[in-house]
């Protein structure tokens, strides 16, 4: 991958929204399907409703508008509290000099979710964990290294990476939804023999009903099944790639804002994987000096 600053950036040549359109065009065709679907078994009045309400809602959202109800709902987020901002003042303060804090972003805080993160969220929004906050109350995480995981995520803000994610998550709700069944079954499933095996063979059971399919001359449901079986191979290749481009590019910027070695040292703390390691040698070799202290 090409590492650019957010704001441009490609992936072999490809335009960074083209490998995002990729990576979300299956959750958002599966999602308009089934609300389809749903739309078909409801009074007309109802289904009018729906897909009118559906509609105007993406548009809205597209448009900037809601975001904050937005990342109520979609991530369960509330804005940060006077004592949290008061919590990372240090943090804060670097951030403001590198153009990714308050008033620039706007502060967000998801409770519930325990580990040390920060999230960007359509065009102003990061949420940070509650696993952050606490870490930083009990002296377990310098405000540097906060510092340094809060412009990763408003480095991709500021840059637009993520503009368009507050009317995606909304759009692809039904997919979500699920993801998530399917991730209760498949925790369920790996309890039973053969599982495994199962899924990594699933190629040839698809390929197996497409053809009889076929010979019953059912050739939308052929169709239906062959895709079910492309989406479940190409998909998380693609998620992957947007993933990493985005690790990329976050990492690029929060080098320019003179953050690399507290990022870099917050990296040390996680488990150690070839991605992570390949992130922290790129972040080692940075040179970039802090930007002076200014007025904020």
């Amino acid at each position: 991958y090409k590492r650019q600053a957010p704001g441009g950036g490609e992936v072999r040549g490809m335009p960074r929204w083209m490998v995002k359109a990729l990576a979300v065009i299956p959750a958002l065709a599966v999602s308009t399907v089934v609300t389809s679907m749903v739309g078909a078994t409801l009074p007309p009045v109802a289904g009018f409703a729906l897909f009118v309400g559906g509609l105007v809602t993406g548009v809205l959202l597209l448009a900037g508008v809601g975001e904050p109800a937005a990342a109520r709902v979609l991530l369960a987020s509330r804005p940060a509290r006077a004592e949290e901002l008061d919590m990372l003042a240090g943090a804060l303060t670097v951030l403001c000099r590198a153009q990714l804090g308050p008033p620039v972003i706007r502060l967000r805080v998801r409770r519930g979710e325990h580990a040390i993160a920060a999230g960007g969220f359509g065009r102003r929004t990061v949420v940070v964990s509650g696993g952050l906050l606490d870490a930083v109350e009990g002296g377990h995480l310098p405000q540097d290294q906060a510092a340094a995981v809060i412009a990763h995520a408003g480095a991709l803000v500021r840059g637009g990476w993520v503009r368009n994610d507050p009317a995606i998550g909304f759009w692809s709700l039904p997919w979500q939804v699920i993801v998530a069944v399917a991730q209760v079954v498949a925790s369920v499933g790996r309890r039973l023999p053969l599982t495994s095996v199962a899924w990594r063979l699933r190629g040839i059971v698809l390929a197996i009903a497409v053809v009889q399919a076929v010979q019953l001359h059912q050739v939308w449901l052929a169709a239906t099944i062959a895709g079910i079986g492309v989406v479940s191979y190409v998909m998380p290749v693609l998620e992957w790639r947007w993933r990493q481009l985005l690790l990329a590019s976050g990492d690029v910027a929060v080098r320019e804002a003179g953050l690399a070695s507290a990022l870099a040292d917050f990296l040390r703390r996680c488990p150690r994987t070839p991605d992570r390691q390949a992130r922290l040698r790129t972040l080692e070799g940075s040179t970039h000096v802090m930007r002076p202290l200014g007025l904020v």
